[in-house]
């Protein structure tokens, strides 16, 4: 019995307790105890597997990368619904790849997931071994404009990296990077 119990991954009970009790919409001691129950018998029967995530949150950096998603969000919304609503040329988009500089699949996922929300701009594909993301943009007709967005995705990705990687500039400084990335001789000489 000790076994079972030093398995179950207690956090994730407590989130299940949660989803539990907000599906009833009525907390009380008896929708707790039976959402206890059935979480901890559903952990100890569909074990979850442990995960390592390796992040490191650093609360002035989450706080720049949120506050400056809400606004790339504000700004984005007014100028699609511009674009949509307002006089002009037909509205033209255009694919654009780019190589992410992290290869942390849950950092790529985030940087994805965060440029995905903001309107103009949707994720085709994440190759995550190789770090490629492909994005339809809207509103992006020519080379300078295709980089611009590269610069605003890759910003992204530096502000996650920022609030949530453990060694962020392993990934940001480019002389660190290309020493990461640099095949190593067998033999054990750089």
């Amino acid at each position: 019995m000790r076994r079972v119990l030093a398995r179950i991954q207690w956090t994730a009970a407590l989130w299940l307790t949660a989803v539990w009790v907000l599906l009833w919409g009525n907390v009380s001691w008896a929708n707790v105890l039976a959402g206890a129950a059935l979480a901890v018998f559903v952990l100890v029967v569909f074990p979850l597997p442990s995960l390592a995530v390796g992040v490191a949150v650093r609360p002035v950096a989450l706080v720049v990368l949120f506050s400056r998603f809400f606004a790339d969000m504000a700004t984005a919304s007014v100028q699609v619904a511009w674009r949509a609503l307002g006089p002009g040329p037909p509205v033209r988009g255009l694919v654009v790849d780019m190589h992410l500089r992290s290869r942390n699949e849950l950092f790529q996922t985030i940087t994805a997931e965060m440029v995905a929300l903001v309107p103009g701009s949707i994720v085709i594909d994440l190759e995550p071994s190789s770090g490629t993301l492909t994005l339809h943009v809207f509103d992006v007709g020519t080379r300078k404009e295709a980089e611009r967005t590269r610069r605003r995705v890759l910003a992204q990705e530096a502000r996650v990296l920022r609030a949530l990687d453990p060694d962020p500039d392993a990934w940001l400084d480019p002389r660190r990077r290309r020493q990461a990335q640099a095949p190593q001789d067998p033999r054990g000489a750089p």
